[in-house]
């Protein structure tokens, strides 16, 4: 995306599973100096407790790096898991890329 801008499309479910794997891309991109990120969770049917920690990881990661990550797209049982976890108040979650691009700008 332009104005250094990464987009992220996860694609599946966030479990045990695949957790590692996205963590893992979080912290490439973050340590090859990707300031800003948008993780687009529209295709993301299920994010257990596991993915909710790569999601906090990279979150740490990136401000401590002076970075941002948002979401969006999140559907309904994210939207939930987000809320009861109070995690809705530490991402900024946006229905679309166009709307998380532009809390980046």
């Amino acid at each position: 995306m332009a104005g250094n801008i990464t987009l992220v499309q996860l694609d599946g479910r966030l479990d045990a599973r695949s957790s590692v794997q996205v963590k893992g891309v979080l912290a490439e991109l973050i340590e090859a100096n990707q300031k800003k990120i948008i993780l687009d969770l529209q295709n993301v049917p299920f994010i257990d407790s596991s993915g909710l920690v790569a999601l906090v990881s990279g979150l740490r990661l990136a401000n401590e790096k002076h970075g941002r990550i948002v979401l969006c797209g999140a559907q309904s049982q994210a939207q939930i898991v987000f809320r009861l976890t109070m995690l809705d108040r530490v991402f900024s979650i946006h229905p679309t890329p166009i709307e998380a691009r532009q809390s980046l700008l």
